[in-house]
């Protein structure tokens, strides 16, 4: 498939923003968790990340949101029981995602 030098250049560029943006919201996840946990450290963060394809990070960032969910009380926001229950579900079609993610080779 033949891709101008310029489509590829922009792409490039696209894909650094995109990844900039996504660990800058892992961090974000930090620091939340940081506040809930009452001065615990955190699982969360982008410094584990630096060097994952944007796929990766989308997922990594939608599953660390659905876990902080997950961890609220049931009878904190109405209806949590069963989100939860649905988010039980994505997280193991997120985590076959990376995993197949992580298996297939990159392109270079």
């Amino acid at each position: 498939m033949d891709v101008s030098d310029e489509e590829r250049r922009d792409a490039e560029r696209t894909g650094a923003v995109l990844r900039k943006k996504l660990l800058e919201i892992m961090d974000l996840q930090a620091d939340i968790d940081g506040l809930l946990r009452d001065k615990h450290p955190t699982p969360f963060g982008s410094g584990r990340w630096k060097n994952a394809r944007p796929e990766t990070l989308q997922r990594t960032v939608l599953m660390t949101a659905i876990q902080f969910v997950l961890f609220e009380p049931d009878e904190l926001v109405p209806g949590n029981d069963e989100f939860k229950v649905v988010a039980d579900k994505l997280l193991q079609i997120i985590l076959g995602q990376l995993k197949a993610i992580g298996d297939k080779p990159t392109r270079g």
